[in-house]
């Protein structure tokens, strides 16, 4: 029940990105952790989003070990694989390569992604961190988003994309979303000075 549930959802999400607008073709990759087991369920590499099947998914232990699936998972596996394994809280990773959160990630003087509406204090909840380059695929950039992330719903890759994790595939589309339209609106708001940061304690 838990790994078919997981893997309804990962699908769901395909398809969702496509409707929203986060992805495009094969870009970007999605997880979801199975109930009660130190398994997730991830989409297939290379495959475009909307020919994804139930049978193409990739089921994948906490140790990264392919437990079911004919098809190669992910570059981006051990970068799930590690979000998953140190943030419990944690039950869906979305990484894609959105054009406004790519664009914000990629700025030359970015450090951070700042908080300016109660919208983004809701759904991500403080300013999100940017993560330093590392190749696609590689331990290094697995490593550096897990330790860059930290406790938040989000973080940025630099040159690459945006990482969101909810408590459920619902949430972090939700996450994405706010985050896509918050990068657009700061690299707008950039163009008149920049935006004014919020928090919450100004907020209560």
């Amino acid at each position: 029940m838990g790994l078919d549930k997981a893997k309804d959802n990962v699908l769901y999400a395909c398809k969702a990105m496509i409707d929203k607008q986060l992805a495009f073709g094969t870009g970007g990759n999605i997880s979801e952790r199975v109930d009660n087991e130190d398994l997730f369920v991830i989409t297939p590499s290379g495959m475009d989003y909307m020919q994804i099947k139930t049978e193409d998914l990739i089921v994948v232990d906490f140790d990264g070990n392919i437990v079911e699936g004919n098809r190669k998972p992910s570059i981006e596996t051990s970068m799930h694989r590690l979000i998953l394994k140190n943030r419990p809280d944690v039950k869906s990773v979305i990484h894609t390569h959105s054009f406004y959160a790519t664009t914000f990630a990629s700025s030359k003087n970015a450090v951070e992604l700042p908080i300016y509406n109660t919208e983004g204090l809701y759904y991500l909840g403080a300013n999100i961190n940017i993560a330093e380059y590392a190749p696609s695929g590689s331990e290094k950039l697995a490593n550096l988003a897990v330790s860059t992330i930290g406790d938040k719903k989000a973080v940025l890759l630099k040159n690459h994309g945006a990482i969101c994790v909810g408590k459920s595939m619902i949430e972090a589309l939700d996450v994405a979303q706010v985050l896509e339209r918050a990068c657009k609106a700061v690299l707008l708001a950039n163009l008149f000075g920049g935006v004014q940061e919020i928090s919450r304690e100004s907020n209560s």
